[in-house]
């Protein structure tokens, strides 16, 4: 129970913040003795995180479901047509397929570059590179978003199932170099992480069995499914605010001394 708690919060703090959770939760793995079901921890894990953005960006995430649906419906009427958020959606789910593809092309390379720590710490520090090179090129809005800036998310969130390549920080990057607005880059970031989060989880589900077997029980992912979403919607607020403060910088350091202390501790 204490180390799902640990795992929890690890993941949830993470998940936004540009550091990789996929790495933390290596490391944390890794360090605590932690045995791996599969993928059925990250998993839950990640569903907690999926939730933590949808509450916090409710109000967002509720539009883009009713432009959605209407466009389905055919928008009969011309407010419905206009919509930006129906669009909006549309891009997402592209993203969103764009991710499901790689992720499955290369499901086996994936899974076995979890198990690399040397291998994550090194990818880590490739965060920390593309941290310090993500700028501002642009002024436009979420909603003004396009066919390729989507495209471009989607292979960004795809890149990122890498252990060691933060989701959150190489898709503000890839917005912002797209033209996006610094904080409306990361508003976009979080609601395509949202059907990506929880399609990813629910795929990890199908470890659940190997987890019973080394005597996980159902409260104990439960309460790391609730920690990480409580720390997710912290660390969300955290990450806006230093996106309006321009902070990207210190993230990268981070990522590098973190990559490198792991790194050199696998010599021992």
């Amino acid at each position: 129970m204490v180390q799902m708690i640990i795992l929890g919060i690890v993941q949830g703090l993470t998940e936004f913040l540009p550091v990789s959770s996929s790495a933390h939760l290596v490391f944390a793995e890794h360090f605590l003795g932690v045995p791996r079901p599969g993928l059925v921890l990250e998993g839950v894990l990640h569903l907690g995180t999926a939730l933590a953005a949808l509450v916090l960006f409710w109000p967002d995430v509720r539009r883009l479901l009713a432009g959605f649906l209407a466009s389905l419906r055919g928008a009969r009427s011309r407010r419905e047509q206009a919509d930006p958020y129906g669009r909006l959606a549309w891009l997402i789910v592209l993203a969103t397929a764009v991710t499901g593809v790689i992720g499955l092309t290369f499901l086996n390379r994936f899974e076995r570059m979890f198990e690399s720590l040397r291998g994550t710490a090194l990818q880590l520090m490739v965060t920390g590179v593309i941290l310090l090179l993500a700028r501002e090129r642009g002024r436009r809005g979420m909603l003004e978003t396009r066919l390729s800036d989507a495209s471009a998310l989607g292979l960004a969130q795809g890149i990122a199932i890498v252990p060691g390549i933060s989701r959150s920080g190489i898709t503000i990057a890839a917005a912002l170099w797209a033209g996006l607005r610094r904080e409306e880059a990361a508003r976009l970031s979080f609601l395509v992480a949202i059907p990506a989060l929880v399609a990813a989880g629910l795929f990890a589900l199908k470890d659940l069995p190997q987890a019973e077997a080394l005597g996980y029980t159902p409260a104990q992912l439960l309460v790391g499914f609730t920690v990480s979403a409580v720390f997710g919607m912290i660390a969300i607020r955290w990450l806006l605010d230093a996106i309006r403060r321009g902070r990207l910088a210190a993230f990268a350091l981070y990522c590098w001394a973190a990559g490198l202390a792991v790194f050199l501790s696998t010599f021992r």
